[in-house]
């Protein structure tokens, strides 16, 4: 079968040639969106449980829609570290006025802004960050504020130079001095729940009094790492957790089981954003651009493959005639068709990643919600396009292509009568 594919190829070159190349543009696009849309869901280091994470960031009032209580760190101590059914639980400021955090650099005279996350111990078991010095700050450096951070490679080698000792040196920020206690490998912009460029307890003192807030009264977004196995009794635990809560608040009930939400869900609600569209709504955009990426190629390569099939009536009916049946000869031309599908999106996928690692500064930002991507050059990392659900994703596109393409016209050919089939002339 392979073989006279082979020789079907060499004999209709250029038949054969726009096949491959309409199939390779149609993979490169659809490619394009689903490798975008894969490194903001898979489990990519150093965010390893995206697939098991869900958020807390807020509680709206029962009584009152158009307020809510935040959650601060008394809360998040009291309610959420002492959960049983997370595998892991970390909380993360979320600032409500603005937060620009200056770098003084190394020649002591000018400053960098620099993207600065608060956080506790707990963050550095949740995202996995590969260290190439020293550790994270501790439980200890948390529960006595010390001004303690953890800092990317690329800021140690900007404020120490490359491959120099960060430990025990001081980042100044704001004014006020940290020590280094580690030094991580530089994440990209692409992780946008665990991107920064230092990272340092919330109770430290110096950031947070530049700010003129206590510590205490900080906003926090609690993530959970919740295994699938234990889902259902997690949101029980949640509404356990909120039917305590609001035993104690009476005169202010809180919502707080409805607004727990996924990372996959977090990513839907950023990609309706981008379409300016919301829920159910948002199915209308996404739908018709997926099926136009794979329909209008499909439908231009079924003219071809109908044409094709006019001149090999003939053939087939010989064919038919011998005995041969009409699934086997659809069969064969699905096969015959599907190996140039094949060749076609193995080169389509290779252009995906060419232009998502040539153009990966505003491919990815086009596709994204985030500020933290705006006038920059985001890490690529061969895990991020190079994953198993990318190939599935790309044999399934072309399976889709393929039989989009050959079956009907396939099938339509062969149920004329094999002697009407014979007196067409190649």
């Amino acid at each position: 079968m392979i073989r006279q594919v082979l020789a079907l190829m060499r004999e209709e070159k250029l038949y054969s040639a726009m096949y491959i190349a309409g199939t390779a543009l149609a993979v490169a696009f659809t490619m394009l969106i689903a490798e975008v849309y894969y490194v903001k869901v898979a489990d990519i280091a150093p965010e390893v449980r995206r697939s098991s994470t869900y958020y807390l960031d807020y509680m709206p009032l029962k009584n009152d829609t158009t307020r809510s209580k935040t959650i601060e760190h008394e809360t998040f101590t009291s309610l959420f570290q002492t959960m049983k059914t997370p595998d892991c639980i970390t909380g993360v400021t979320v600032s409500v006025i603005d937060d620009k955090n200056y770098m003084k650099l190394a020649d002591g005279l000018h400053d960098r802004l620099v993207n600065v996350i608060q956080t506790e111990p707990g963050f550095f078991q949740f995202y996995q960050y590969r260290f190439v010095q020293g550790k994270p700050f501790t439980q200890d450096d948390f529960d006595n504020e010390r001004p303690t951070v953890v800092i990317t490679e690329q800021i140690s080698d900007l404020l120490f130079g490359k491959g120099k000792e960060a430990i025990g040196q001081t980042v100044r920020i704001n004014n006020l001095d940290y020590h280094v206690c580690g030094v991580v490998e530089t994440p990209s912009a692409l992780m946008e729940k665990s991107v920064a460029d230092i990272w340092c307890p919330y109770s430290a003192k110096g950031i947070n009094a530049s700010w003129g807030v206590s510590w205490r009264d900080l906003n926090i977004e609690v993530a959970f790492s919740v295994p699938a196995s234990k889902r259902d009794a997690f949101m029980q635990e949640i509404k356990e957790i909120e039917a305590r809560y609001n035993s104690v608040h009476k005169d202010e009930p809180v919502k707080m089981a409805q607004m727990v939400r996924s990372h996959y869900s977090e990513v839907w609600d950023d990609l309706g954003g981008i379409f300016s569209a919301r829920g159910k709504n948002l199915t209308w955009y996404v739908a018709p651009a997926i099926l136009l990426l794979l329909l209008v190629p499909a439908l231009n390569m079924s003219g071809m493959v109908a044409s094709r099939m006019e001149r090999r009536l003939p053939e087939m009916a010989i064919r038919k005639a011998f005995g041969a049946k009409r699934r086997t000869l659809i069969g064969q031309v699905i096969t015959e068709n599907f190996v140039l599908t094949l060749f076609g999106g193995v080169i389509g996928l290779c252009l995906a990643w060419t232009a998502l690692y040539a153009w990966r500064d505003w491919v990815f930002y086009v596709f994204s919600d985030s500020s933290k991507l705006y006038g920059s050059v985001p890490i690529v990392k061969g895990e991020m396009i190079f994953g198993p659900a990318i190939f599935l994703i790309a044999l399934l596109v072309g399976f889709v292509l393929n039989v989009l393409a050959a079956a009907l016209p396939a099938w339509i050919s062969l149920r004329k009568p094999i002697v009407e089939s014979m007196m067409i002339k190649k």
